[in-house]
């Protein structure tokens, strides 16, 4: 059977006005108009409200929507040594910004950065919750480099902090861990690097690994991509079309994840499309080896759209399994 999760994270605002406004708490504690505890308060009911939206979803693997973060390295960055957070950077190709990550020092680890965050979201949840954190090379080039002027060597010290995060959540009790390396498909000529940070980042460690890949295409990076030392081999479907067939034709191990809901996108899938999807990457994996999931993280949508996305994703999931 196919199964279903999410990519990481997820709209922090509801339209729902009896749920808190995290905009609105950030900006008055800003003004010193409500405490940091009243600011706690409405980020851990947020939390459990985006995990119980998930789960009445029918997502089967879920996140706790990264509400914490303001962007993928920035509750990394704060926590690692010999790091400064820089200034406001577009995300990728996105309308996005985050806050570039500026190397000092030689960077090491300094105090974890999400392991408090996926033991509440274990706590509050009944489904099983995926740990996310990123990738090396992602980290690497989304920073600023003013110490290595050297990113091989920047890249394995990253690796050896993402170690420790990775350790420490496998001990919390995460089955699954994601490694987000985006940055891979615009860079195919660090493959091999990617494939060594990899090994450093889940030695050892008694969980499934899955890494996923977004905005770009895969084409140069098969078949060496299903070499690399992972469980899962997620793929963005709707930005490049020809990643469904570059997966299919190229993978015979993997558990795939299809990122075949445009997280980018407001226009709805037709369910006919995503079954026909289905059909055609079950006649080349099997169906217990494919997880359905958006192409990106949900927060690029406005939070009405992507409850909607993900309603209809499961459903067409569950459609296809009967």
């Amino acid at each position: 059977m196919l199964k279903t999760t999410v990519v990481g994270n997820y709209p922090k605002i509801t339209e729902d006005k009896t749920q808190p406004n995290l905009r609105r708490a950030r900006n008055r504690f800003d003004q010193k108009k409500i405490t940091a505890e009243e600011l706690e308060r409405a980020y851990l009911d947020t939390i459990k409200r985006v995990i119980g939206e998930q789960e009445q979803a029918g997502v089967d693997l879920i996140t706790d929507g990264q509400i914490r973060w303001d962007d993928l390295v920035t509750p990394f960055a704060k926590n690692i040594r010999g790091m400064e957070i820089g200034g406001l950077l577009r995300f990728f190709d996105n309308n996005v910004y985050y806050r570039r990550p500026v190397v000092k020092s030689r960077v090491s680890f300094g105090d974890h950065s999400v392991v408090e965050q996926f033991k509440f979201a274990k706590s509050n949840s009944s489904s099983e919750v995926k740990a996310v954190i990123p990738g090396a090379l992602t980290f690497a080039k989304l920073s600023l480099d003013e110490f290595y002027h050297h990113e091989e060597k920047l890249v394995f010290d990253m690796a050896e902090i993402l170690h420790e995060e990775a350790e420490s959540l496998s001990e919390e009790g995460a089955k699954i861990i994601q490694i987000d390396e985006p940055s891979l498909c615009s860079h195919p000529d660090k493959l091999k690097l990617v494939r060594e940070s990899l090994k450093v980042i889940t030695e050892g460690i008694d969980a499934k690994f899955a890494l996923y890949l977004y905005f770009g295409s895969i084409k140069k990076l098969v078949p060496g991509l299903f070499d690399l030392p992972v469980d899962i081999i997620g793929v963005d479907v709707v930005s490049k079309g020809e990643n469904l067939d570059l997966l299919l034709e190229s993978n015979d191990q993997n558990e795939i994840g299809l990122g075949c809901v445009d997280a980018r996108n407001t226009m709805m899938e037709k369910q006919s499309d995503l079954l026909a999807l289905f059909e055609k990457a079950a006649k080349k994996i099997p169906p217990d080896r494919i997880w359905v999931n958006p192409s990106c993280g949900l927060e690029f949508l406005p939070h009405a759209e992507a409850q909607k996305k993900l309603k209809n994703m499961v459903e067409a999931t569950r459609r296809f399994n009967r």
